[in-house]
């Protein structure tokens, strides 16, 4: 019998969101998951920000409340599907409503935005996301954790930054002292 080569690891970048319920507390449900997966190492997370809510669609953004934002960074042998399953199980433990519109408030948003150097792009997954080069609130904590992170292609995601400030100049995110301070005590609790 052949041995197996062992599963490779692969570096993830993971952007959480929330603008309903504690999502403080839903940030911090995340991380202690992740960190007691198996299958998952647990690196780091950027600071907490706040932003204003994004997108299009039938409701009315500007009653909607500010989200906050975060990107994780984990490494896991699960392949990108199987992370999405384990994601989208739990953004509905958080609550959320998995046929509400798109752009619609939520307790919780899970995104993988990079997963190694793969690219994919599958009826119910793309990778690189989508959109991220569009959202400063994706990229500034992403560049918060490696300042030097390019996309795929050598894309510069502190070039794409720039440009969003220039297009965007409110565009950017502000750190939230309270989520943070909250996201620090219960991270410290965990250990």
């Amino acid at each position: 019998m052949t041995p197996q080569p062992p599963n490779k690891t692969a570096k993830v970048y993971l952007g959480l969101g929330g603008n309903q319920g504690d999502v403080t507390a839903n940030f911090l449900a995340v991380a202690a998951s992740l960190k007691q997966s198996p299958v998952i190492s647990w690196l780091r997370a950027s600071s907490i920000y706040h932003s204003k809510p994004w997108g299009a669609g039938e409701h009315d953004l500007s009653a909607q409340a500010d989200y906050l934002n975060q990107v994780v960074e984990i490494e896991t042998e699960l392949s990108p599907t199987a992370l999405l399953q384990s994601t989208q199980t739990l953004e509905l433990l958080a609550g959320r409503d998995s046929n509400a519109e798109r752009w619609a408030a939520r307790p919780l948003d899970i995104d993988i935005l990079l997963y190694s150097d793969k690219e994919i792009s599958l009826p119910q997954l793309t990778i690189p996301h989508p959109r991220m080069c569009e959202r400063a609130f994706v990229l500034v904590p992403l560049l918060e954790l490696d300042a030097a992170l390019n996309g795929p292609g050598r894309k510069s995601f502190t070039v794409a930054l720039k440009r969003l400030y220039l297009q965007y100049p409110d565009a950017r995110p502000e750190k939230a002292a309270k989520a943070n301070a909250q996201y620090a005590q219960g991270v410290s609790s965990q250990t």
